[in-house]
């Protein structure tokens, strides 16, 4: 926030200097038409409007008038300190009379004592024992009773009189303020109105109410009298509030929102969505200048602490639900993953129960039902398939997560429970990759700090990006990905389905980054650029298969010559040279398996003389099988070797046990030894 600026506040304007209105006139003509009246016989006179109207503020501005004449008094009574007829009578007049002490004036000294001693005379309940506050004084209590009775002996009337004669020698009127009468309780609101009837014939008391008309009027609704008749025989000149322009409130919400929005930092907003939200969501919901303080004091926390996260048209729709429309908004997040799924389906309502959760939500909205379809077209458009026949594919739920839109399921998580779930988590840092994707030394040093426990899920989330890749990026962006392909540590599968694994993880990022050049010339050249700066030959065999022709593996991303070409190279190179990095040789059993059938007979094993190389070699050979009976949940776990194919490789069971006399020299009695020695000694596992 602004140093200068402060938070908006739910309070009326103390002066005509905030007065966005232009109000200002107006209440300053309306007072001094009060102050012409006769008030010799008393007067009540009401500011009407509903909630929100600007009651309160036009009442200050009225003060304003009234503060140019020294003379006039304006005392304040709040009825919301005081509940039923006992306390309001005990307290009125004691409360106006302490309010006139503390003008200073000798004047206002009598008719202080005289309202004190009338407020004790007319309190119904104050001598009845069990009632009033009286009685919680104790010995007060005593004195008290003994006054009153005396006082009651004396007759109300002669009380009055003092009072009258005294409030009939003042120069001008004593206003008396009572305000927000219609947020009181019917029971409230009548005795108010029947405290004013009581006292309202007292010369030079003005009563200045505000209030609104139909929540009053139907508080004062009787069986044989209707409320806006008891009103008319109470309130003698009135001023009814008009409307405010809507143009206007436009304009304030608006302000607000950019004082608001101007303090946030990376603010994500979507101006060309902007429009359809605030016209058909947030304006229809804000009545008054009120809503707009509202809805900026309900908005300003979730923007700022939300705003560089999620589509800020997305929270000021969502905002302006719940500060407007709670009970509605309060059914929506039971309801976020259906809001949230596009279902994968393009078959439409037809493939849908005729009852669905949506169905339910409407049905809940009652006559709020269009603000609720409107909210799912704006906000939610996955859930558009039950209101109006429209579906959209995983594709979209991937572009939704990419504007950080509550429409998919991670952000609208983060929205409703302020939490970030893990796979959003992930996202964020996907963003940041993607942003630094064309720099391969900034995208390679992104990697390197990210934890390697978080970097699968990173990279998958990048995936999110498919056909928004920048061409500049594919060459330095695969280059770093595939040669940090070992980073990302072993982990268990989820279950039977999980099928990522990480090489499944970057190539499929990989490719999907190479099916972004359309020609094929351009995929080939960037394809040997890559392959250049990939020294892993496990890496560089699975991606020159990937980019060939080979049935059920090859996407013919490259020509099959150069494809050929790169295999026979591949070829070449590990049988003259063993890898130069042996430890992030992760599949070094496939490739040299492939070397083998293609030379068939003339294949010769390979020097297993280093350690990191065996192990490597081993690694790769080895696997889980998982099996569970039939009368049991329990899944059974254990680790296999794909023997034959490294016998075939290493060239006999007597090369194996050699090259695991090797490993067993720097490893000891490791888990993969002692699996190769069970092996070696005839072990095989029933199922392989």
């Amino acid at each position: 926030m602004r140093e200068q600026e402060k938070p908006p506040v739910d309070n009326p304007i103390a002066s005509s200097a905030d007065d966005v209105l232009d109000r200002a006139t107006v209440a300053h003509q309306f007072a001094k038409s009060i102050r012409r009246l006769d008030a010799s016989d008393g007067i009540v006179v009401g500011v009407l409007g509903a909630w929100g109207y600007g009651k309160s503020s036009f009442v200050n501005l009225m003060r304003e008038e009234f503060a140019q004449n020294p003379v006039i008094a304006v005392v304040d009574f709040n009825p919301w300190m005081f509940s039923g007829s006992q306390q309001l009578v005990d307290f009125f007049f004691k409360e106006i009379a302490a309010e006139l002490r503390l003008k200073g004036k000798d004047q206002f000294k009598s008719v202080a004592d005289g309202l004190d001693a009338y407020g004790d005379l007319l309190s119904p309940l104050a001598i009845i024992p069990g009632f009033g506050a009286w009685w919680d004084r104790s010995f007060k209590a005593v004195r008290a009773v003994a006054k009153a009775y005396g006082d009651r002996r004396q007759g109300s009337r002669t009380l009055r009189d003092k009072v009258s004669e005294a409030l009939r020698t003042l120069d001008q009127p004593v206003v008396v303020v009572i305000d927000d009468i219609d947020r009181l309780s019917t029971a409230e609101i009548r005795d108010i109105f029947k405290l004013v009837r009581l006292t309202a014939s007292f010369p030079n008391l003005v009563y200045l109410l505000a209030f609104d008309r139909q929540r009053v009027e139907q508080a004062l609704d009787e069986t044989n009298v209707p409320g806006r008749a008891y009103l008319e025989k109470i309130v003698q000149l009135s001023f009814d509030l008009p409307a405010i322009p809507k143009e206007l409130l436009r304009t304030e919400i608006l302000n607000e929102l950019n004082r608001i929005l101007g303090d946030i930092e990376d603010l994500r907003l979507d101006h060309a969505r902007w429009p359809d939200v605030f016209v058909e969501i947030i304006d229809p919901l804000v009545g008054s200048l009120r809503d707009v303080t509202r809805l900026a004091l309900s908005a300003r926390p979730t923007l700022e602490s939300l705003g560089s996260e999620v589509e800020a048209v997305d929270l000021i729709g969502l905002e302006a639900l719940r500060t407007f429309r709670p009970q509605i908004f309060a059914l929506l997040p039971r309801l976020r993953t259906t809001l949230t799924n596009p279902g994968g389906s393009f078959g439409g309502r037809e493939d849908l129960k005729p009852m669905t959760p949506v169905d339910g939500l409407i049905a809940e909205a009652g006559e709020e039902a269009d603000l609720v379809r409107t909210v799912i077209r704006r906000l939610f458009p996955a859930a558009r398939r039950y209101i109006e026949n429209q579906s959209y594919g995983d594709g979209a739920s991937s572009k939704w997560r990419r504007e950080h839109r509550v429409a998919h399921i991670d952000f609208a998580n983060l929205y409703f429970d302020r939490v970030a779930p893990s796979e959003l988590i992930a996202f964020r840092r996907a963003e940041q990759a993607y942003s630094l994707l064309s720099d391969e030394s900034a995208f390679g040093a992104f990697l390197d700090a990210t934890p390697p426990e978080d970097l699968e899920e990173t990279i998958r989330a990048l995936g999110m990006y498919e056909n928004e890749y920048p061409i500049s990026g594919i060459v330095p962006g695969s280059i770093n990905l595939l040669n940090r392909l070992t980073e990302i540590p072993h982990r268990e599968p989820a279950g039977v389905f999980d099928i990522f694994r990480p090489d499944i993880t970057v190539f499929r990022v990989v490719l999907a980054m190479f099916k972004m050049l359309d020609d094929e010339k351009a995929r080939e050249e960037a394809a040997e650029a890559v392959l250049a700066k990939v020294p892993s030959y496990s890496t560089r065999c699975r991606l020159i298969r990937s980019f060939g022709h080979i049935e059920d593996q090859g996407q013919k991303l490259v020509s099959e010559n150069l494809a050929e070409q790169l295999e026979k190279n591949l070829v070449k190179e590990v049988l003259a040279v063993p890898s130069r990095v042996p430890t992030k040789e992760w599949d070094l059993l496939r490739v040299y398996s492939i070397i083998a059938d293609r030379l068939g007979v003339d294949f010769v094993a390979p020097e297993l003389s280093e350690p990191d190389l065996i192990r490597s070699l081993f690694r790769s050979a080895q696997s889980t099988n998982r099996t569970q009976s039939v009368e049991s949940r329990t899944v059974t776990s254990v680790a296999v070797l794909a023997w034959d194919p490294l016998v075939k490789v290493i060239g006999s069971e007597e090369s194996v046990r050699l090259a695991v006399e090797k490993l067993r020299a720097v490893d000891g009695d490791s888990d993969l030894v002692l699996l190769s020695d069970r092996y070696l000694e005839g072990w095989r596992p029933k199922e392989w």
